[in-house]
Order: structure tokens, then sequence, then C-alpha cells
């Protein structure tokens, strides 16, 4: 697996960014190649991941903590992963193990399992 980084904030420390991406990558099981970018996004956004074959993107908004910027990469993370499991694909909309799934934002699988994730990785990461 190798990353990238664009657009460091200057509050956001290599080491911790480095770690981070370890641990998830580790717990997740994600061997795939990723960028991510720090970038200014529409506020009541967090992050969010860009796939296909040939890419993949994490950004994340420049104005987090850094604690919850760590937060955004992890659930992101997620995302890529169910991308190169094939449990979720592009589309509109997206389709989750093969069924075209639109519903409010709460209630996508994709996201629940997101959210799932997300919190028992930054307990771990953080304990």
């Amino acid at each position: 697996m190798i990353y990238e980084i664009s657009n460091q904030p200057k509050k956001m420390e290599t080491a911790l960014l480095d770690n981070a991406v370890s641990f998830a990558c580790n717990y997740l099981k994600l061997d795939t190649n990723f960028t991510i970018e720090f970038e200014t996004i529409k506020n009541y956004q967090y992050g969010f991941c860009d796939y296909d074959e040939d890419e993949a993107i994490i950004t994340i908004a420049k104005r987090l903590s850094p604690k919850n910027a760590i937060r955004t990469l992890f659930h992101e993370l997620v995302h890529l992963k169910q991308y190169t499991d094939g449990r979720l694909e592009n589309g509109s909309p997206l389709v989750w193990h093969g069924i075209a799934i639109e519903d409010v934002y709460e209630n996508l699988p994709w996201e629940i399992e997101a959210y799932q994730l997300e919190a028992l990785m930054i307990k771990e990461f953080y304990s």
C-alpha cells in the first residue's frame, strides 16, 4: 500500500497521519494505493472517497481538528475497502452488493458500516 498526501494542513502532524493510515489499513486489511487530499469542502461535509479502478482519492476537510480528520480518514478508508472488495459500486444511485439503493443518508448500509467501524477504530487507535 502506497499513499500520497496533498495539501496537508500545518496542524496535522505527519507522524500522526502515518500512524493512522498504517493502523487503519492493517485493521481493514486494505492494500490499495490512494491519495489523501486536504481541501476546502462544503460545511456539512467532512470528507468523501472517490474511487475507480485507476485511482482512489480520499478528500478530507481542511477545517477539521486533527482528531476529527483522523476519524474522517477512518470512515473514508472503510468506503475505500468497500469499493475494493466490490461490495460498493459507483453509480447513480450507488450499488451495494449488486443492488441499487436510494435512501436517506443515515439508512444507507455502507454508511452504517462505515460509522460502526470508524467508532471501533477511533477507540482502539487512541487507547
